[in-house]
């Protein structure tokens, strides 16, 4: 549009007036803004229009598109992922409706789906903007024609394709868990993870517990535990040697049987923190990655592409990083109230 106003020696706006049979602009202006319009193949992009419609008359935003909810999931998995995400789809979904857009869930895990098929299935229902679900690990992929639409994922497990993403900011997570164990009065923090998980994350995990192991003092410091699958033994003798007064991690419940197994109290003689405590987790202290904030924003940022017309891999990604918010509960002692 700044071109046509150049071309036509008039305002941006005046050019917008025109396009939209303004009476304030006069016929013979209308005329020749169209005829530069005509030379310089200017189109509007109709969801821009719709939007900018929508906020100059101050109306609930009318529908626009369907945006895709991509996941990848087998059956006896996907009932687990419903459980573990259901929030981030509501807050996708909510921030999605209250922009004129709708969310269609749809499972990409049938064996039949090839990428010309995806991609002809995502057309013919008229989705052009995509939100990838976090998948079970790194090694997952899904395979279309990216140049038909714009895309965000959340999270990291997408990370074979150069897309932009939301993703929750792991390394100051681990940093605000530290920091209210420390002052809580802990000096030796323990975190476990699964190799699986400790990829999905980026490392940003482990990277948060090495930068707080290096300022504590050598006798403090408890070397990160990682393992291919969670191991009782391998956990056990870990714990033994290296006595940690906290546990820092996910897989909970597991990790807490195991504890209590090894005579331990929680929190009177171990505290236990989770890296992402959910709203299921009651009882158990740790970092809410609030799930329905990465929604919305995931769903902010799609929009936001639509918007401005942009479609396939961007050259320069880009990752949006939230933070999550500390949860004072009952398996960490705390010596002040919760920050």
């Amino acid at each position: 549009m700044s071109d046509v106003a150049r071309r036509a020696g008039v305002h941006a706006a005046t050019v917008s007036r025109a396009l939209r049979n303004d009476p304030r602009i006069t016929p013979e202006q209308r005329a020749r803004i169209r005829r530069v319009v005509a030379e310089l193949g200017y189109r509007t992009n109709p969801l821009v229009a719709a939007l900018m419609s929508t906020r100059r008359s101050g109306r609930a935003p009318a529908f626009q598109s369907t945006l895709g909810y991509i996941t990848k999931y087998a059956p006896e998995q996907a009932v687990a992922f419903a459980r573990n995400y259901s929030e981030l789809i509501v807050g996708a979904r909510d921030r999605a409706l209250s922009q004129g857009y709708q969310i269609e869930e749809i499972n990409l895990h049938n064996p039949a789906f090839t990428p010309r098929r995806i991609t002809e299935i995502l057309h013919s229902r008229g989705i052009h903007g995509l939100l990838i679900a976090p998948l079970h690990s790194v090694y997952e992929s899904v395979d279309l024609d990216w140049t038909q639409f714009g895309a965000v994922a959340v999270g990291y497990s997408f990370g074979h394709v150069p897309v932009n993403r939301v993703s929750h900011n792991h390394f100051t997570a681990f940093g605000l868990a530290a920091r209210n164990c420390r002052e809580a009065g802990a000096r030796r923090l323990g975190l476990v993870l699964q190799k699986r998980v400790h990829e999905k994350v980026k490392k940003g995990w482990v990277a948060g517990a090495l930068l707080d192991q290096s300022e504590q003092p050598v006798a403090d410091r408890v070397p990160p535990l990682l393992l291919d699958e969670l191991s009782e033994q391998k956990f056990s003798a870990w714990f033994r040697r290296y006595r940690p007064e906290v546990v820092l991690g996910v897989n909970m419940t597991t990790i807490l049987g195991w504890l209590k197994k090894l005579g331990r109290a929680v929190p009177r003689d171990t505290g236990f923190v989770s890296l992402d405590r959910r709203p299921v987790d009651r009882g158990i202290a740790g970092i809410s990655q609030d799930y329905a904030n990465l929604g919305r924003c995931a769903a902010d940022f799609l929009v936001s592409l639509l918007h401005r017309n942009e479609r396939g891999l961007p050259q320069a990604p880009v990752t949006l990083l939230v933070d999550g918010v500390w949860i004072s509960d009952r398996t960490f002692r705390t010596r002040s109230a919760p920050q």
